[in-house]
């Protein structure tokens, strides 16, 4: 049974319908160290962008959304379950001059698009450990992906030093199995190779890895200092310098993945649409005689 989905609080930038203030609080959110290597990270994986038609899936506050707008990309859509989040979206692609080029959509679910329409990138950052169903969401962007096309996941990882202190620290100490991470509206964990199995089993091949937070930099401060955190973002070198090599890249806290759709072409034939005649209901015998071949051909 799928897990129910958890919302955020009302005081979380994305309920807001302030849309000046919640992109500001956005922005201020993406400027932290390990936010912007991981944003490196992923616009390396989605490459270029340009005259490609991209899907932004759980698209927040549209930075990616505007970023494949600005890269040249031939159709952007957001999509969000949140009218709040589209609101800021819609915002920022106004303020960055492309709201020409991006299309925003409220869904709940991956949309449904017409049989004969699909896309060549789909980029999921930090949605799946959301989804109450994952493995059907996935499905759902395999089917979309052109043959060859690409989907970029970046999510939480339970295999990384992390997960190893504040996850023991959380789930075994506090015995509070509920833990899943930073984000109080997680619903579960990945590993790179439970990710890869998910994939795999949906018809999409991993390519390349990356990872963020190899080596905590964000370290709780004692209480009454008056924040809530030390950030020694100098430490982040080490996400930049092995964040792209085996076998750090599938061991940050923070695991980003591209993975492709065969190359093949994935339609079927529909072979009523040749063949018009009925087949005869009895089997028919074929011979030299039905043929019209006993005779030897006149010289």
């Amino acid at each position: 049974m799928a897990a129910q989905p958890k919302r955020y609080p009302d005081d979380h930038w994305l309920r807001s319908f302030d849309p000046e203030k919640a992109l500001s609080s956005y922005l201020d959110q993406q400027s932290k160290v390990y936010s912007k290597v991981k944003n490196e990270f992923i616009r390396e994986l989605l490459g270029d962008l340009k005259g490609k038609s991209v899907i932004d899936y759980g698209c927040g506050a549209g930075l990616f959304s505007v970023h494949a707008a600005k890269s040249g990309a031939g159709q952007v859509i957001g999509v969000d379950a949140e009218e709040s989040v589209l609101a800021t979206a819609r915002y920022f692609a106004s303020m960055e001059g492309v709201s020409n080029y991006c299309s925003f959509v409220r869904s709940d679910t991956f949309p449904i698009f017409d049989a004969r329409r699909s896309f060549d990138v789909i980029l999921m950052k930090d949605v799946i450990e959301h989804a109450p169903d994952d493995d059907n969401l996935l499905a759902a962007a395999s089917k979309a992906l052109n043959p060859g096309g690409i989907l970029v996941i970046s999510t939480q990882n339970s295999l990384s030093l992390n997960y190893a202190i504040q996850g023991t620290y959380h789930r075994i100490l506090r015995h509070n199995k509920q833990w899943f991470g930073w984000d109080e509206t997680h619903l579960r964990f990945y590993t790179p190779i439970g990710l890869a199995r998910k994939l795999k089993a949906v018809g999409l091949e991993c390519e390349s890895w990356r990872s963020v937070y190899i080596v905590p930099y964000k370290i709780p401060k004692p209480g009454g200092s008056g924040k809530k955190f030390y950030r020694i973002d100098a430490l982040s070198w080490i996400d930049r310098a092995l964040g792209g090599v085996f076998p750090y890249n599938r061991l940050g806290w923070n695991i980003i993945v591209r993975a492709r759709a065969s190359r093949l072409v994935k339609s079927k034939v529909h072979f009523e649409s040749v063949i018009h005649a009925p087949f005869p209901a009895a089997t028919v015998s074929i011979n030299r005689e039905s043929l019209n071949l006993t005779k030897e051909p006149t010289p």
